[in-house]
């Protein structure tokens, strides 16, 4: 399995990114952003590991922009910043009939819904376009273990 991650150059802060965003979407949907806990007590509490922000369209099309800085020996100041992008997250009444429904569940509401949705390009290609990013396709799973390409 491979994955893309997209590495900032120019290491933009989390409130950047959000800023970013709402100039270019404006009020055209609603945003929600978190902040990851600093504290202990804050890490049990919220749980929170990275910072992200989810643009929501409605209770099925949400887009999340994870901003995750991580450590980076090859770099001047030690760290780097990684964009990740998801689709995954469901309102919460949503994410119950999706889980409980099973497939036939999941069927009915991808119906309501649309399957795929202009929003989730519209906002990775915000983010693509406005900061430097590099990206790399990185093996993983079995075969990265096993050394095959």
């Amino acid at each position: 399995m491979k994955v893309t991650i997209y590495k900032a150059i120019e290491n933009p802060s989390i409130e950047d990114v959000e800023q970013i965003i709402k100039e270019k979407l404006g009020d055209k949907y609603t945003y929600k952003s978190s902040r990851k806990a600093s504290s202990v007590a804050g890490k049990i509490l919220n749980s929170r590991t990275e910072d992200t922000i989810t643009v929501i369209k409605n209770a099925y099309h949400r887009f999340v922009v994870v901003v995750d800085v991580v450590k980076d020996p090859t770099s001047e100041s030690g760290k780097c910043t990684h964009f990740r992008f998801s689709s995954a997250e469901l309102a919460g009444w949503l994410a119950f009939l999706h889980k409980e429904g099973g497939l036939l569940g999941a069927f009915i509401i991808r119906l309501i819904y649309g399957s795929n949705d202009p929003i989730y390009d519209e906002v990775r290609n915000i983010v693509k376009d406005n900061f430097k990013i590099e990206e790399q396709t990185v093996n993983t799973g079995l075969s990265a273990l096993l050394g095959r390409k």
